[in-house]
């Protein structure tokens, strides 16, 4: 296999928290299939969120191609109990990837203070 793609997306938790406050309903209605699970102890939703997003904005950047057309919420991440979160890919965003030859794709993800940082990994 090789590398198809690298995404990386930084984002201030404050940034979300700003959109949170003046578009709540309507950002998370487009850019999520269900609202982030609620955080666990030592967590915040902002956070959640901001983690989440950071996730879809990094797998659009590894894609590379023209993903105007590519609906935030075809892009999921999801908890994986004890281990790390995940992407999973559905309609126009599984597609995207399967027709530039992608067949898998890692997900890292890292949330200090202010800053959410994640980082996906394309392979074909």
């Amino acid at each position: 296999m090789s590398v198809l793609g690298i995404g990386t997306d930084l984002v201030t938790v404050a940034h979300i928290a700003g959109i949170l406050d003046r578009h709540p309903e309507r950002f998370l209605e487009r850019c999520f299939r269900q609202v982030p699970p609620a955080p666990a102890a030592g967590q915040d939703r902002i956070t959640r969120v901001a983690v989440r997003w950071a996730a879809k904005e990094a797998f659009l950047k590894a894609l590379g191609a023209d993903v105007r057309s590519i609906p935030y919420r075809d892009i999921e991440v999801e908890d994986a109990g004890q281990g790390p979160v995940k992407l999973v890919l559905h309609g126009r965003a599984l597609s995207a990837l399967d027709s530039a030859g992608g067949r898998r794709h890692h997900l890292a993800v890292s949330h200090e203070g202010a800053y959410v940082l994640a980082t996906v990994i394309l392979e074909t």
